[in-house]
């Protein structure tokens, strides 16, 4: 009777094994995502692209000439961030207003948007 090598199979195994354990590190608990600017202040000289980063697409956006507004929309506040380009052509934040007169307590509601709109969604019926 012939004997048959074993080693395949072993070598197959600890590949298997080897493959298994080659994942995606875990989150740590200080990774939330991109740091949103604490303060309206904060986002002075911001570019579109850092304003998608941080907070995504707009509600709204409005083009009036070189100037642009975005309108970024929670459950606790509307903010119009007001661009304007720089000396290469670049829009740039030159304001940004709370409409509840409270910016760092809309910038808290903007930096959290799946629980923004878990907020506005209408009771489920039972």
């Amino acid at each position: 009777m012939a004997r048959r090598a074993k080693f395949p199979i072993v070598s197959l195994a600890g590949g298997l094994f080897a493959l298994a354990s080659c994942t995606a590190p875990a989150p740590q608990l200080g990774d939330a995502g991109p740091a949103i600017p604490a303060s309206t202040q904060a986002l002075m000289g911001s570019t579109p692209q850092v304003l998608s980063t941080d907070f995504g697409a707009p509600a709204l956006r409005r083009v009036d000439g070189t100037a642009q507004v975005w309108l970024y929309h929670s459950a606790v506040c509307g903010l119009d961030v007001f661009l304007y380009p720089d000396a290469n052509g670049v829009p740039r934040v030159a304001a940004a207003v709370p409409d509840n007169g409270d910016p760092i307590r809309c910038m808290q509601s903007l930096a959290h948007p799946g629980l923004t709109a878990a907020a506005l969604e209408p009771p489920a019926a039972s």
